[in-house]
């Protein structure tokens, strides 16, 4: 039987009837609001997504800027390790000078002193000849006198 059979009960079942239909009314109200949250929540979701991602460009970006950065400065670190190898190659080469030329000086400084000692013999031996050249004038004038006394006395026998 659809309808009650008698009219109290209709009016009960009505009152029934409209608890429910305000309860299924109020269900929908509540699965609206619901929805909309949900909506709501996946478009901040969406939302946050999308400035995550924005943020995950910028972060590659910036990683690709410090790549960039530090590949510069790995380049600069090689260049200056070689020219660093170059300097200590040259001051090594400067210090090989150096020795070779203060083992010329030593070499350069024991001719010298040989070349005094020699000219010191030198003077002596002039001193020496000085000397005897003195001896040998000496002589010279005492001869030259003796010859004239000589030439005197032969003379006096010619006469």
């Amino acid at each position: 039987k659809p309808f009650p059979a008698s009219p109290a009960r209709a009016g009960e079942a009505g009152k029934g009837f409209a608890v429910v239909a305000n309860e299924i009314k109020e269900l929908a109200k509540q699965t609206a609001a619901a929805t909309q949250d949900i909506k709501n929540q996946v478009n901040g979701i969406q939302g946050s997504s999308e400035n995550v991602s924005t943020a995950i460009g910028q972060i590659t970006s910036v990683i690709g800027e410090i790549d960039s950065i530090v590949t510069t400065i790995a380049t600069a670190v090689a260049e200056q390790s070689s020219t660093s190898q170059e300097i200590a190659t040259n001051v090594n080469q400067a210090s090989v000078g150096i020795t070779e030329v203060n083992h010329n000086i030593a070499q350069s400084s024991a001719v010298a002193d040989s070349i005094s000692r020699d000219v010191g013999e030198v003077n002596l031996l002039t001193d020496d000849m000085n000397a005897s050249s003195s001896k040998v004038s000496e002589s010279a004038e005492n001869l030259s006198a003796l010859a004239g006394d000589l030439k005197e006395m032969a003379q006096r026998f010619h006469i």
